[in-house]
């Protein structure tokens, strides 16, 4: 895997190129290469990753719908499941915080990371907990339990909504997103 991520690396630093940050540092670790500074090299290529995973988080922000009438989003913070991701393997995770008077919660995605699959089959389990309902939203299922909405886009993307708004009204946030451009994401 590695060394399909580094030849990927290489390549892209191969062509012209804006000189950016991911660009320098893929730079400095063919400099650090050909220098024989193997250890130097691998150090740069997993920050030049770290680049990449932040670039891809960004682009996750944008599949976040706008605040429907009456409510307001602002962006919220994923680092949470950023570090639960870098555990768990990596991943792309953004985050946005709807609120409307009393009622708000925080709708997170989180794609491309190893800990999603094993949260699908606890999604599909959680349903017939006690206590808990499934959902069915644009064709994927969605468990519902105390103010928690969980489904998994095309088995690779978490979508997660949490707090105290009413699982209708996250649902209805939900259904505006565009799950078939997710799922190609």
């Amino acid at each position: 895997m590695r060394g399909m991520m580094l030849a990927a690396l290489l390549a892209a630093s191969g062509g012209p190129a804006a000189a950016d940050e991911f660009t320098d540092v893929v730079e400095q670790a063919l400099a650090a290469y050909r220098g024989g500074d193997v250890a130097g090299a691998r150090e740069d290529l997993d920050y030049a990753l770290k680049l990449l995973t932040e670039v891809k988080a960004k682009s996750l922000e944008g599949f976040l719908p706008a605040a429907p009438a009456g409510w307001t989003r602002e962006a919220a913070e994923a680092e949470g499941a950023g570090m639960a991701m870098a555990m768990f393997g990596g991943g792309a995770a953004a985050a946005a915080t709807y609120r409307r008077e009393a009622a708000e919660f925080t709708l997170t995605l989180i794609a491309d990371s190893p800990m999603v699959s094993g949260i699908a089959a606890m999604v599909s389990g959680m349903a017939s907990l006690a206590g808990s309902e499934s959902r069915r939203i644009q064709r994927t299922s969605f468990a519902v339990s105390d103010g928690l909405l969980q489904g998994v886009v095309d088995g690779r993307v978490l979508v997660s909504a949490e707090g105290t708004a009413s699982p209708d009204e996250m649902a209805a946030v939900i259904e505006t997103m565009d799950f078939e451009a997710l799922a190609a994401f």
